[in-house]
């Protein structure tokens, strides 16, 4: 196994430190090239640009968690990219559900990109969803199982791959998809959410029929959400048709206190 140039520079500096001191520029320059080059598949460096803030609401089938700030490729695979390589700010926020047997089940994984520049909507197909009026020229697409027939793995390879690699997958899983250009910047969310917090239980043909409406509604509310964030701010990922948000608490009520013990009067004794 060969070692890697960065752990070889910096055991030059502890080996040899004649020779370190004599080329400590050269090997100043390749640290710092390690610095800033182990960082573009993790954590995104300060001052290299942010993907939006994600605000997610609260849900009483599991708990949302930030699972950080990336400098990654881009995720669409169907549509034009704009940016080449592990390049573009990326944040992701989870909401994961535990059992009691300690089992995980990632319930919505929710991805939002930026990049300089404009990236044009895929060519039309039958995922495309209509804008319901938010005439923005953007681009809404979704599909209920995104997981059926590889269809996932095979169109969004890069996505499918990068969420699979970070064991942020569970099955079964429906996608939203969102691409939006504003202010000389391209901005695309992604959502892979449990269809079951999408489409409500279907007991008859009146229920099937209108089954997919919350998902539409929710798939319109999160495009907005979107856009709206195009020129910076915060991206607030709409409440989940059927994930019941949290209430608050009653105020627990004064406790009672307890009744005087009367005793009955002890009979004299004659």
């Amino acid at each position: 196994m060969h070692a890697s140039p960065c752990l070889a520079a910096r055991a030059g500096t502890r080996l040899h430190p004649l020779r370190a001191a004599l080329g400590a520029l050269a090997l100043a320059a390749a640290l710092a090239g390690c610095a800033t080059g182990g960082l573009t598949n993790g954590a995104a460096p300060p001052g290299a640009g942010a993907a939006p803030l994600i605000a997610t609401p609260p849900a009483s089938v599991g708990v949302w968690y930030e699972l950080g700030h990336f400098l990654a490729p881009w995720m669409a695979g169907d549509a034009p990219v704009p940016v080449a390589g592990p390049s573009a700010p990326t944040r992701v926020m989870g909401l994961r559900r535990d059992d009691a047997s300690g089992n995980s089940h990632w319930l919505a994984i929710v991805i939002v990109q930026v990049a300089p520049g404009n990236a044009p909507c895929p060519a039309p197909t039958g995922l495309g969803v209509a804008d319901a009026g938010l005439g923005d020229g953007g681009c809404l697409r979704m599909r209920g199982n995104a997981d059926f027939d590889h269809w996932l793995e095979q169109q969004h390879a890069v996505l499918y791959q990068w969420l699979d690699g970070r064991g942020w997958t569970s099955l079964p899983r429906a996608w939203v998809g969102y691409r939006a250009n504003a202010g000389g910047s391209a901005i695309e969310a992604h959502a892979l959410i449990d269809p079951a917090l999408l489409e409500p239980a279907t007991r008859n043909n009146v229920d099937f029929l209108a089954g997919g409406q919350p998902a539409r509604q929710w798939a319109w509310q999160f495009a907005a959400a979107t856009r709206a964030v195009s020129g910076g701010g915060t991206l607030n990922v709409p409440p989940l048709p059927f994930a019941p948000q949290l209430a608050t608490p009653p105020e627990p009520a004064p406790a009672a206190l307890p009744l005087p013990v009367i005793q009955a009067p002890r009979a004299s004794s004659q």
